[in-house]
């Protein structure tokens, strides 16, 4: 069983239930005590954020330009792209530059927006209840009233519009440091401002928080705890304002706060360890799986991340290791001519890998690895797994495995060499169906793989058998029965890592 795995928590039985209601009762009891005790409680932000100058420029533009829909935080939105909101949900969006510090300003963000004659339909908001806190002087009452005047208010005064709430979801790290006291504090906090804004029709809630793919990648997120990157704020985006995904609701609030405690318990008590992969350089080829994820979303993203390994991702969606004549897009062989064009230069012995974003000093020191991920497009079209009569045809998937991999050994005699299979898939009746006339069933593609890698001498990650991701637990780790999803690509990630430490062998470094 992976240690990544997700936490899941179902309420399937009478206990459960009960197990539920009790901690959303106990959450709540916690919640009235700091709500109406007399003296202040401690939280883990003592101060507000310094002003950063941008709320002019801000109610300037809700002022005089068209939109139909905004976005307000009181975290940064440097990487919320307006193009992207248009591009996703259809919206012409504003999205402010201030982060914003209390409800008072949340307030005069609102009216300007309710008094500019747009005809708003959405209005995307990222409060932080800490920070609502912190602005409230740590104080029950005002925090409270300030909350039903300056932002409540409007929510109920305007039906007809749908306010979206995307609390904030920090990295682990920001957990790891806070008391327990603190923890308490924070988390009955989110549930406080959840309580008081679930109440209206035309409120949905959100916390991506608790979700171990996100908080645990610290390329995941910029220079702060609460900043992520632009490649997963747009991700965010897509999961949460446009499908839905990770809405709190009063069925699953308790268990969302537990799977957030569970993982912070887990990591304080015994820190996940990975190995430093530091003195590696890890070339990726293949097909969506790899390709299709940019940045830290990616599995190599994912090792990056967690291991401080150089990654370097040639993997293109749609390909395969075979070329087919029937099919308009690029190939193994074709992108193998490419990279050695592109990316190398002559050396002593062979090439040097030179790609033209780092410089060779970067590299230099480090043990070169191509790691090689294909066979299910092959299968899917129904490529010839193997030309009998010529061992190194490209129209067939083992002769395009075996050309690719002999050109990238004489160019790099010394790197080492990684063949993954493809995970299992729910396609084409879990790929028991023959595609074609001339190809095989799934397995043998996989079987092709490992035959590959022993005849070339590549070490073998085998991904679809004895593997976490198995038949059973497809929609755990997969997305579409293909592509693994975040959680999956998190779990592909740490066994590539794991393998690399325990069962790689010694090699030369880079010179």
């Amino acid at each position: 069983m992976s240690l990544w795995k997700t936490t899941r928590h179902t309420a399937k039985n009478p206990a459960v239930l009960i197990a539920a209601a009790a901690g959303i009762l106990l959450a709540a009891a916690l919640a009235a005590f700091i709500l109406h005790q007399g003296s202040q409680t401690t939280s883990p932000v003592p101060v507000l954020q310094e002003d950063d100058g941008k709320m002019a420029e801000d109610l300037l533009r809700l002022s005089a330009e068209t939109y139909s829909a905004a976005l307000l935080s009181m975290h940064s939105t440097a990487n919320f792209k307006e193009e992207a909101f248009l591009r996703y949900r259809g919206l012409d969006t504003l999205v402010a530059a201030h982060a914003i510090r209390s409800t008072g300003e949340l307030s005069q963000y609102l009216e300007c927006i309710l008094s500019s004659g747009n005809p708003v339909s959405d209005l995307y908001i990222c409060p932080d209840p800490e920070l609502l806190w912190a602005a409230a002087g740590e104080t029950a009452k005002v925090w409270k009233d300030s909350l039903k005047q300056d932002f409540c208010s409007y929510i109920e005064a305007h039906p007809q519009i749908a306010f979206s709430l995307l609390l904030p979801y920090p990295c682990l790290d920001y957990w790891l440091e806070s008391e327990t006291a603190e923890l308490d504090t924070a988390l009955t906090l989110y549930h406080n401002l959840i309580n008081e804004l679930r109440v209206y029709p035309n409120v949905r809630i959100f916390f991506p928080g608790a979700q171990e793919w996100l908080i645990l990648n610290p390329d995941n997120y910029t220079d702060t705890c609460f900043d992520t990157n632009e490649v997963i704020t747009e991700s965010l985006l897509c999961h949460v304002f446009c499908d839905g995904d990770y809405a709190v609701t009063p069925e699953n609030e308790a268990d969302i706060w537990q799977s957030l405690r569970e993982t912070i318990a887990r990591e304080k008590a015994s820190p996940t360890r990975h190995a430093d992969l530091s003195d590696y350089c890890l070339v990726f080829f293949g097909d969506s799986v790899l390709g299709n994820y940019p940045g830290s979303f990616s599995i190599p993203g994912y090792i990056t991340g967690l291991s401080d390994a150089s990654s370097f991702n040639f993997a293109v969606s749609g390909t395969s290791a075979s070329s087919m004549e029937t099919v308009s897009r690029p190939d193994f062989p074709d992108i193998i001519g490419d990279f050695l064009a592109e990316n190398t230069t002559p050396a002593e012995n062979g090439c040097q890998f030179t790609p033209e974003s780092t410089s060779p000093e970067e590299l230099e020191g480090r043990k070169l690895c191509f790691l090689i991920s294909y066979g299910f497009n092959d299968y899917f079209d129904g490529a010839t797994v193997e030309n009998p009569l010529d061992p190194y045809d490209i129209h067939s998937f083992k002769g395009g495995l075996r050309t690719c991999i002999a050109r990238l050994q004489e160019a790099f005699p010394d790197a080492a060499y990684i063949l993954m299979t493809p995970t299992r898939t729910s396609a084409f009746d879990f790929g028991t169906d023959r595609r074609s006339e001339n190809g095989g069933c799934f397995l043998d593609y996989i079987n092709a793989v490992k035959e590959i890698a022993a005849e070339t001498g590549a070490c073998l990650i085998d991904n679809y058998t004895a593997f976490t991701i198995t038949e059973e637990n497809l929609d755990t780790y997969l997305a579409d029965g293909i592509h693994p999803n975040e959680t999956g690509r998190l779990t592909i990630a740490c066994r590539i890592i794991d393998f690399i430490e325990n069962e790689f062998p010694d090699q030369p470094a880079i010179k």
